[in-house]
């Protein structure tokens, strides 16, 4: 299938967004009525101890907001792993896939100076720069060292 694939590394971080093509649920995945959903904001960089609000997240620094932060809601959540680098497949339900899309938008219309900051249960797990508006539903959330990718799709599906 034609899937559109963007990747875009930023401390260690790689978000991968594809066509919303996936397998059906398989065992240990949750769908959107069990609660699953990652948390998602705008934010901009800053300089460390600029402000309390201003947080290292995996060595960049964005202003973290709790006000600041927008639900999408997860169909699935799956670890994944290539031996070297760890990820969380996810596939977001319709009102999931639209807050990605409007964040991923609003991010890439000022990535010099804009992160999209990914957050799962109260850890934040990413702030990526975004150069293109997402499409689709899916996204691969690579992970930095030291996360474990079953805990976190475990936070995510809410379970």
């Amino acid at each position: 299938m034609g899937s559109q694939v963007w990747k875009l590394p930023v401390a260690g971080l790689l978000i991968v967004a594809l066509s919303g093509c996936t397998a059906d649920d398989g065992p240990g995945e949750a769908t959107a009525s069990d609660g699953g959903g990652i948390e998602m904001a705008v934010s901009q960089t800053c300089a460390s101890g600029s402000a309390p609000e201003c947080v290292s997240v995996n060595g960049e620094y964005v202003m973290v907001r709790e006000a600041d932060f927008v639900r999408a809601g997860v169909e699935t959540a799956e670890a994944v792993s290539d031996g070297s680098t760890s990820a969380i497949d996810v596939k977001f339900d319709e009102d999931g896939a639209g807050v990605f899309q409007k964040l991923t938008a609003e991010a890439a219309k000022s990535a010099g100076t804009a992160r999209l900051v990914i957050k799962a249960g109260d850890e934040v797990v990413s702030a990526v720069t975004v150069v293109e508006p997402m499409q689709g539903d899916t996204a691969v959330i690579a992970l930095p060292p030291g996360v474990n990718p079953d805990e976190l799709a475990g936070i995510i599906r809410g379970s």
